[in-house]
């Protein structure tokens, strides 16, 4: 009885290797596939999270954007042309009511084309030719387009005047730039 419990359990022992050799054989593609399908998965995983972590982001961008507190809606202007002129010449004639040093004068005033700028607002810039009897009064009426507290809110890209040694006026050029929505 001894041989035949060998003979048995060897028997036993060869048809269990050779049923995981047969289960190993025809699984193997299966285990390959899945390893595969769980490193794509986890790859598609990352790249879904760094697209919701991009797409939080420019929600946040959006929020404060769209905020009314947003430090540049301070700055975008819903005006028509025509009161924007009187504006500048209202603040002109003020200026000369208040000074009894000359008069400002207003020489021209030219507005370009309104076009979309690269921060995707309407921009145009206005061009004002004044002649301006001192450089205190220069400086107030530049004062004046820039402040906070105005009506419209103006860019000065860059401005140059001549340095007079005498005491006479300015004949100066403002580029004033404004943006809307």
């Amino acid at each position: 009885m001894s041989i035949w419990n060998k003979n048995n359990k060897i028997y036993w022992y060869i048809i269990i290797l050779l049923s995981l050799f047969i289960f190993v054989l025809f699984t193997r593609n299966q285990i390959t596939n899945m390893q595969f399908k769980f490193d794509e998965k986890e790859q598609k995983e990352i790249v879904l999270q760094s697209k919701r972590d991009e797409l939080q982001k420019l929600n946040d961008v959006k929020i404060v954007v769209d905020s009314k507190e947003s430090d540049i809606n301070e700055y975008i202007s819903t005006f028509s042309e025509d009161e924007l002129i009187d504006y500048i010449y209202s603040k002109i004639e003020e200026d000369n009511l208040k000074y009894t040093d000359g008069v400002s004068t207003i020489r021209s005033l030219s507005m370009s084309e309104w076009k979309l700028n690269e921060i995707g607002f309407m921009e145009s810039t206005i061009t004002l030719n004044l002649r301006i009897p001192t450089e205190d009064r220069m400086f107030k009426i530049l004062d004046f387009f820039i402040k906070d507290g105005s009506k419209y809110k103006f860019f000065i890209d860059s401005f140059t005047y001549p340095k007079l040694d005498s005491e006479s006026s300015y004949n100066i050029t403002i580029p004033l730039k404004i943006f809307y929505k």
